[in-house]
């Protein structure tokens, strides 16, 4: 398996059809540019085919901190490409937070063990809430 790990953000156009073949729904490009641009770490995992995973991250680069857009192809999950993208995310992100920062994220629906294996923790706990999501429609 010969994989690279980048840290540079794929073009707003390759970030549109990854996400709509990775099952991630549909988006303009412009939006994609906004995003992408908006962001203060990206990463990605390329092959000898192109692109085959992408992770974000996003938030005030201050005190809030948050992993977005994780996406593997599917025929590479399983594979390691996910915790490449995870390990180069919070490396990244750990160099420029400073002490008392949050890092968070919304894991997928049965995604949360992996995401526990790199310090993560369920809410709510005891001492916080649960997560909310509001999509805008």
């Amino acid at each position: 398996m010969n994989v690279s790990v980048e840290l540079s953000p794929p073009s707003a156009e390759v970030f549109v059809a990854f996400r709509t073949v990775c099952g991630w729904g549909d988006i303009s490009v412009g939006v994609a540019e906004a995003a992408l641009r908006s962001s203060i770490v990206n990463v990605t995992c390329q092959s000898e085919s192109g692109l085959i995973g992408m992770g974000r991250v996003v938030g005030d680069g201050v005190l809030y901190f948050y992993l977005q857009d994780i996406i593997v192809l599917p025929e590479w999950r399983g594979q390691g490409i996910g915790r490449l993208i995870i390990e180069a995310l919070l490396t990244q992100a750990k160099k420029i937070a400073p002490e008392g920062a949050t890092l968070g994220l919304m894991a997928a629906h049965d995604k949360e063990a992996f995401y526990e294996k790199f310090g993560f923790e369920q809410r709510p706990t005891n001492r916080l809430g649960a997560g909310m999501t509001q999509f805008i429609l």
